[in-house]
């Protein structure tokens, strides 16, 4: 495919980190003494840490805040980026060729940026990233467009051969609905058919691809 640019997601899609994103939120309730429900995971992963907390809050009644919340469960996740999360397998190989063909490439994520920028380092892959775009410092997430479009501008490139690359469904729906490309990437913590996710796509990397594609 005849790509100049990429905008990349980090979790689930270039990382393994998606086990631990959906097992952390659940072992924080079970340290507050508090059983979570079988949902508790989906809820989390789909809707974002804001919307699952005002739903504990709601039905368990949380004593903490919404900052101390985020802030004790990224302490969890910090624990996991230090010690378990890796790479997908053949993700350092796809960014090091699309480098080496002149692609130009930025992040757009919603972890926030001392964590994103910390396992970069440790990864070794910042250095294929121009910029860092968090959905944090933006003000929304990928429900709507605004960060791929900052993306985009700040890559100055095509919006025909720029492609997003994106795990969540929800994500690609954004970028799909709003004429980017899409490379949809398997990540079995999606809550979606691999029929559903392919109709949003241009290109999909499944669990064996390695995330090998021909590039003009």
């Amino acid at each position: 495919m005849k790509i100049t640019g990429a905008i990349f997601d980090m979790d689930g899609t270039l990382l393994n980190s998606m086990d631990y994103w959906a097992s952390v939120p659940c072992e924080y309730l079970i340290s507050l003494g508090i059983i979570p429900d079988g949902d508790c995971s989906k809820r989390f992963l789909e809707d974002g840490l804001r919307y699952w907390y005002e739903h504990e809050v709601r039905i368990h009644a949380l004593p903490k805040s919404l900052e101390q919340v985020s802030a004790d469960i990224y302490e969890l996740m910090n624990q996991k980026y230090n010690t378990v999360v890796q790479l997908k397998r053949g993700a350092y190989e796809m960014l090091e060729r699309l480098h080496s063909h002149g692609v130009k490439m930025c992040l757009a994520t919603a972890t926030d940026r001392p964590t994103v920028e910390f396992i970069l380092d440790k990864l070794g892959i910042g250095k294929f990233f121009s910029r860092i775009f968090t959905s944090g410092e933006v003000g929304v997430g990928k429900r709507q467009p605004l960060i791929y479009q900052l993306a985009l501008e700040h890559l100055g490139t095509d919006k025909r051969t720029t492609y997003v690359f994106e795990d969540a469904i929800y994500a690609m729906r954004t970028a799909y609905t709003n004429g980017f490309k899409v490379v949809g990437v398997y990540d079995k913590n999606v809550f979606a058919t691999e029929d559903e996710i392919k109709s949003l796509c241009h290109l999909y990397l499944d669990e064996d691809s390695e995330y090998r594609f021909d590039l003009d």
